[in-house]
């Protein structure tokens, strides 16, 4: 072999056989892997309130209430008025929150949370008698204003600040009370027509035209009778939308009433039932000895005996108004979530305020699987037969209990009070007084 070969065969590189890796055993199962990441705190579901400050709180509202429904007549018929837009913005409310509780967003953010996205005129679960609503928010916005402008809305803010409450709970009861009495006041009209006349037939003998009053009585109590079978559903649609025109929404509202119809008709019978216990207190003055040694006293102290058994009585109404209330709000919301989830109700038929909550709480109709053609024509039958049994039965009670109020005022009457102003449905107030009293007399 010459040098050159040698050489040659001493640069080849000797390519050695890589070592066999014994594999590792693999283990039974994953085992987890750690990763540094921080994930975001879970937003806070719900607000905790200090129970006793929530105890302290509704104590004190409820009391407030006790005193603007009967207070010194006839001024506690104007502040009544107040009481009946509190009872509405707390609806309101109750309409609200049960739709954030069914919405996706519960479990983004708290109730709080989606309520300071509506602004400061958001509705609140406790609303206040007197003082504003959500001031630092209020304080806030106006401070961003530099101007002359911003100066006088922070004036007149600090100005109206105990009272600003007060007007907005007079604002929302005046609105409720006007939509309400252009629907009940037809019928009211028409028994306080008949009664008089009634009355002034009796006394001039005109026998020919003793069906008249009878007659307008009955007409005015199966118009009211109707009226109120409407009315709580539409005072529920009015104050969650805002504006009176939600109140003649007919076809809404009533489409709200068919959706549940039994847990309605519950509803319409605890008023029936409520306008009859509460008016019990009206019909035990006709009984002479109910103010004792009444033939002694002066005007003066039969007057203030009367306004601590008012007072006392309007203690219990209120109550029996926020149940009542609160239980109307809650049929409104499920009928109202079940209706528009079901495609029954368009979002697009609602009033603007309503239609940006469904859109902003993410709750749309939802798609209904198809069911039998037998079932569904089943279904149909038995549900047309069940409402109008419910409703037919419904109206009678109602009318029933129209014409018993009616002619109960042939007992004791109450002026224009008693027969145009139905407490549990429309004024909230049970004062009585005669106006006698009022003016230092004996009758």
């Amino acid at each position: 072999m010459s040098l050159d070969e040698e050489t040659a065969i001493q640069s080849i590189p000797v390519v050695l056989p890589a070592p066999e890796e014994t594999p590792k055993p693999k283990p039974e199962r994953d085992e987890p892997i750690a990763l540094d990441v921080k994930l975001p705190p879970r937003p806070v579901l719900s607000d905790i309130e200090n129970p006793l400050v929530t105890l302290i709180a509704w104590t004190a509202r409820i009391v407030t209430g006790f005193f603007l429904i009967s207070n010194i007549f006839p001024i506690s018929f104007i502040t009544s008025i107040a009481v009946f837009g509190w009872l509405q913005r707390r609806m309101q409310a109750i309409a609200l929150y049960g739709w954030w509780r069914a919405s996706p967003r519960r479990e983004r953010e708290s109730f709080n949370d989606f309520l300071a996205e509506l602004g400061e005129d958001a509705p609140i679960l406790r609303p206040r008698w007197f003082w504003r609503e959500r001031i630092v928010d209020r304080m806030g916005k106006i401070s961003k204003d530099h101007g002359p402008g911003g100066f006088f809305k922070m004036g007149w803010t600090v100005l109206t600040l105990p009272i600003h409450s007060l007007w907005v709970n007079f604002r929302e009861g005046a609105k409720g009370l006007f939509a309400t009495f252009m629907v009940t006041g037809w019928g009211c009209m028409f028994m306080l027509f008949a009664w008089h006349y009634g009355w002034l037939n009796s006394f001039h003998k005109g026998y020919e035209e003793a069906l008249l009053g009878l007659g307008l009585g009955i007409l005015g109590s199966f118009i009211f009778a109707g009226a109120v079978v409407y009315v709580p559903m539409a005072q529920a649609h009015q104050t969650a939308a805002g504006e009176v025109a939600a109140f003649f929404q007919f076809r809404v509202v009533l489409r709200l009433i068919l959706t549940r119809p039994t847990i309605y008709m519950a509803l319409i019978a605890g008023i029936a039932l409520a306008s009859f216990v509460f008016d019990i207190p009206r019909l035990v003055t006709l009984n002479d000895n109910f103010i004792p040694n009444h033939e002694g006293l002066e005007p003066g102290q039969a007057l203030a005996f009367l306004e601590g058994y008012w007072f006392l009585c309007s203690i219990f109404f209120f109550i029996a108004l926020l149940l009542l209330r609160s239980f109307a709000a809650w049929n409104y919301r499920t009928a109202m979530l079940e209706a528009v989830q079901e495609g029954t109700i368009l979002t697009s038929e609602l009033p603007g305020r309503l239609a940006t909550w469904f859109d902003n709480l993410e709750i749309f109709p939802q798609a209904q699987l198809p069911q039998p053609l037998l079932l569904t024509m089943f279904k149909t039958a038995f549900s047309l037969k069940y409402r109008a049994f419910l409703f037919t039965l419904l109206f009678v009670v109602l009318f029933l209990f129209t014409m018993r109020f009616w002619f109960s005022y042939f007992l004791v009457y109450s002026e224009y009070r008693g027969i145009l102003n139905h407490p549990v449905i429309q004024v909230p107030c049970m004062d009585w007084t005669p106006w006698h009293l009022i003016f230092g007399r004996h009758e």
